[in-house]
């Protein structure tokens, strides 16, 4: 078995920024704001070298522009603290209506040609991970601003020539770098949706397999209950041959009268595994209810079944010998053996005619039958 390698700083400082804010009791607010922290931390690291680039173009014209860019990551840093605080809806809407703001500036100062309109093109995309589905009318109206604005952007005659002069191989330069942000954050956008299609998809098989765990077995002694043998029984009859063992404790409630229902239930819980340890991997074993169990077992034959179950029975006589505090625990059982493909109404009726003669013939025996037996 491998251990798990231990995170180092730098991951576990990514990690809390990304979760700040997340609560497992909304999954949809979890997505939201896992997805906008991870948005917030990339782009502010990969936005830091654009303020140097921006500022350095064309001193001192652009040393607004750079602030202003400096400025936005500020804000990002802030939302950042707004999800942790819970206060989503306000850590969304700054999000998203500064780089607004700042790219539609941007490409005031630079024009059309240096692409700074671009990222605008992924604000609906943003902004549908960013709000909750119950919050669609914020992502819309978010969605139909950056449109306004890219579209502005490309007919407005205040975009097309740059306020500052730039040489066209600065201006391609940063167009290249700007279609490049905007594959990056697409790309992010459709990895992060993915992770976490992929992460809902495994919890809730995770869950729906606990489910069906749970809906199968008994939840105090852990071992099948009668939905869960109810397949088991079934396939058994369709395979061949098979005994079917019904086991019931002798004079339980003196247990339960003397000592109180806890621990009757803490000697049900052993039962249940004394009889799994007896069984193995020879059978199935199951509550039929109260302090009844139905054992099943496939493939045997009377002779089999019976000493099976009678191995079962010492094995628990042994362990709940007399001791002074509790009464000797002991169990009559039943066996019912049949044919492939005999009803499983008829051969649990006969399985528990033979525990009825066992509890008769004085308790703490295996009584046996098959099916087709002449009655005595």
């Amino acid at each position: 078995m491998t251990t798990p390698r231990a995170r180092g700083p730098v991951s576990r400082a990514v990690t809390g920024v990304v979760n700040a804010g997340v609560t497992p009791l909304n999954r949809m607010r979890a997505r939201s704001v896992m997805g906008a922290n991870r948005f917030f931390l990339l782009s502010s690291v990969v936005s830091l070298p654009w303020v140097f680039a921006i500022a350095l173009a064309a001193p001192p014209a652009t040393l607004a522009p750079g602030l202003t860019h400096l400025a936005m990551i500020c804000v990002w840093v802030i939302c950042i603290d707004l999800n942790r605080r819970q206060l989503f809806l306000s850590a969304a809407t700054a999000g998203l209506l500064v780089p607004i703001a700042q790219f539609t500036y941007l490409a005031s100062v630079f024009s059309v040609d240096a692409g700074f309109q671009l990222p605008l093109l992924t604000v609906g995309a943003l902004a549908f991970v960013f709000f909750t589905p119950r919050e669609w009318p914020a992502a819309v109206g978010m969605t139909t601003l950056a449109t306004a604005a890219l579209m502005w952007t490309y007919g407005g005659s205040a975009f097309e020539q740059a306020s500052v002069e730039l040489s066209a191989g600065h201006l391609r330069a940063f167009a290249v770098a700007n279609v490049a942000v905007v594959v990056l954050i697409v790309s992010v956008l459709a990895w992060f949706n993915n992770y976490f299609f992929v992460r809902e998809r495994r919890r809730n098989e995770r869950l729906l397999a606990e489910a069906e765990v749970a809906a199968r077995t008994d939840s105090l002694t852990e071992v099948y209950n009668r939905r869960g043998i109810a397949p088991v029984l079934s396939q058994t009859a369709r395979e061949g041959e098979y005994c079917v063992a019904l086991a019931d404790l002798d004079r339980f409630k003196r247990i339960n009268d003397r000592l109180g229902h806890g621990a009757g239930d803490v000697v049900l819980s052993h039962v249940a595994r004394t009889l799994v340890d007896a069984v193995q991997d020879r059978g199935s074993v199951a509550r039929w209810g109260g302090e009844e169990f139905l054992v099943v077992l496939p493939g045997m034959t009377l002779e089999r079944g019976v000493e099976c179950m009678d191995a079962a029975r010492e094995a628990l006589e042994r362990e709940f010998g007399h001791d002074g505090v509790l009464d000797a625990v002991t169990m009559s059982v039943g066996v019912a053996h049949a044919p492939r493909h005999t009803s499983k109404d008829e051969v649990l009726r006969l399985a528990d005619s033979k525990l009825y003669e066992a509890k008769a013939s004085g308790r703490n025996l295996v009584v046996g039958a098959s099916m087709g037996d002449p009655v005595p």
